[in-house]
């Protein structure tokens, strides 16, 4: 029969007088380390409705919605985090552009529920919708984001142009009126998608799109 050796000898002893790991949970409150991965949570106040913690969640925690009114001018995107879902990887907030800020882990841990939907929590953001063809441009907060990134340089975009004149209140010098067909040159100064913009600029040098 071999001997025991004399490190597990110490662990013996060692663990005989020493405390239990575990915690009194739920009979008292547990605070979970640091770094815990719990609960993602939307910062509503940081975060830009771009979509990138929908796109990277592994098992589609998380949903974005875009919906538009019949008119197809007015639009909000609704993003939805649910948390009987998630398997709490940490992708969201790794790849949140808005510094890591817009959606983070807690150390919320404690999570049941009796029903798929309870376990929903949501954030919603203004989108912005081309003036010409009713596509989608984006969530307005995004583009504001995009503008503080680049500087003067969004000057040089349309789009962004247009953003940068409400943020310092300038109303614009072009006539505000309901974009016609076929799309005029001065249109890129307004609302227009990408797309849209391309087509002025092939009518302009009289290349059929």
């Amino acid at each position: 029969m071999r001997k025991p050796k004399i490190r597990e000898l110490k662990e013996a002893v060692k663990s005989l007088v020493s405390k239990p790991y575990t915690t009194k949970f739920p009979y008292q409150e547990h605070i979970p380390f640091e770094r815990f991965r719990g609960k993602p949570q939307f910062n509503p106040e940081k975060c830009v409705g771009c979509g990138a913690c929908a796109i990277v969640c592994p098992v589609g925690a998380i949903k974005l919605e875009d919906r538009i009114d019949e008119n197809r001018t007015t639009g909000m995107r609704k993003l939805t985090h649910f948390s009987g879902l998630c398997i709490f990887c940490g992708q969201c907030e790794a790849n949140c552009i808005a510094d890591k800020l817009g959606i983070k882990l807690s150390r919320e841990f404690d999570l049941a529920y009796f029903s798929h939907g309870e376990d929903a929590h949501s954030v919603e953001h203004e989108l912005l919708i081309c003036q010409s063809c009713g596509r989608i441009i984006g969530a307005r907060k995004h583009l504001v984001w995009a503008i503080r990134k680049i500087g003067h340089l969004s000057f040089a975009q349309g789009i962004l142009l247009n953003i940068n004149q409400e943020i310092i209140e300038i109303k614009s010098g072009i006539e505000d009126s309901k974009i016609s067909r076929p799309l005029q040159r001065t249109d890129i100064f307004k609302l227009i998608c990408p797309q849209c913009k391309r087509e002025v600029f092939l009518l302009d040098e009289n290349i059929k799109p």
